[in-house]
């Protein structure tokens, strides 16, 4: 896997998750204070894990956007989307159907979302993929620190790795 396309996988699982709102009455999920942030994720589908180190440049705008589309999606496509407390950490389990695939999740974040985060998430992935049913056990941890409030050149919503490819997530 290149790691362009595994730098936008990790994104969009972390930043799905870890920004979508429960209705108001429910638990809200954390969200991350403005600015440079580090991150490092292992992701491993069965096959041993891969690291990826990135900075990522979030702004408020970039944020409400994520919570909006983020809840948008999640009420069109999932059964299931719980949201609570338990300890220190917030939980998300969610059962949820994404065109032909159907994936099921359990998300654990904790931290203060403003100098530094955890999430975990454990997943499975089903599906046809050339007509056999496919199943992909995932398992995505990703640490976050803040670097401060000023990206540089990254503009909101863009990530950059240490081999300096760019990507937008938003």
């Amino acid at each position: 896997m290149s790691p362009a396309r595994f730098c936008r996988i990790i994104l969009a699982a972390v930043v799905g998750l870890a920004c979508a709102p429960a209705s108001a009455e429910e638990v809200r999920l954390p969200e991350r204070k403005a600015g440079l942030w580090e991150l490092s994720t292992t992701m491993d589908e069965g096959l041993g894990p891969k690291d990826q180190t990135m900075k990522l440049c979030i702004d408020a705008d970039m944020e409400r956007n994520t919570v909006t589309a983020s809840a948008e999606e999640h009420a069109k496509q999932c059964s299931k989307y719980d949201v609570t407390r338990q300890d220190e950490s917030t939980v998300v389990d969610m059962s949820c159907q994404f065109a032909s695939r159907h994936v099921a999740s359990r998300t654990e974040m904790s931290g203060d979302f403003q100098t530094a985060f955890v999430v975990k998430i454990q997943s499975t992935t089903s599906g046809e993929q050339n007509q056999q049913s496919v199943t992909v056990k995932r398992t995505i941890t990703q640490t976050g620190k803040y670097l401060g409030g000023d990206c540089g050149d990254l503009v909101g919503g863009e990530a950059m790795g240490p081999d300096g490819n760019r990507v937008l997530v938003q």
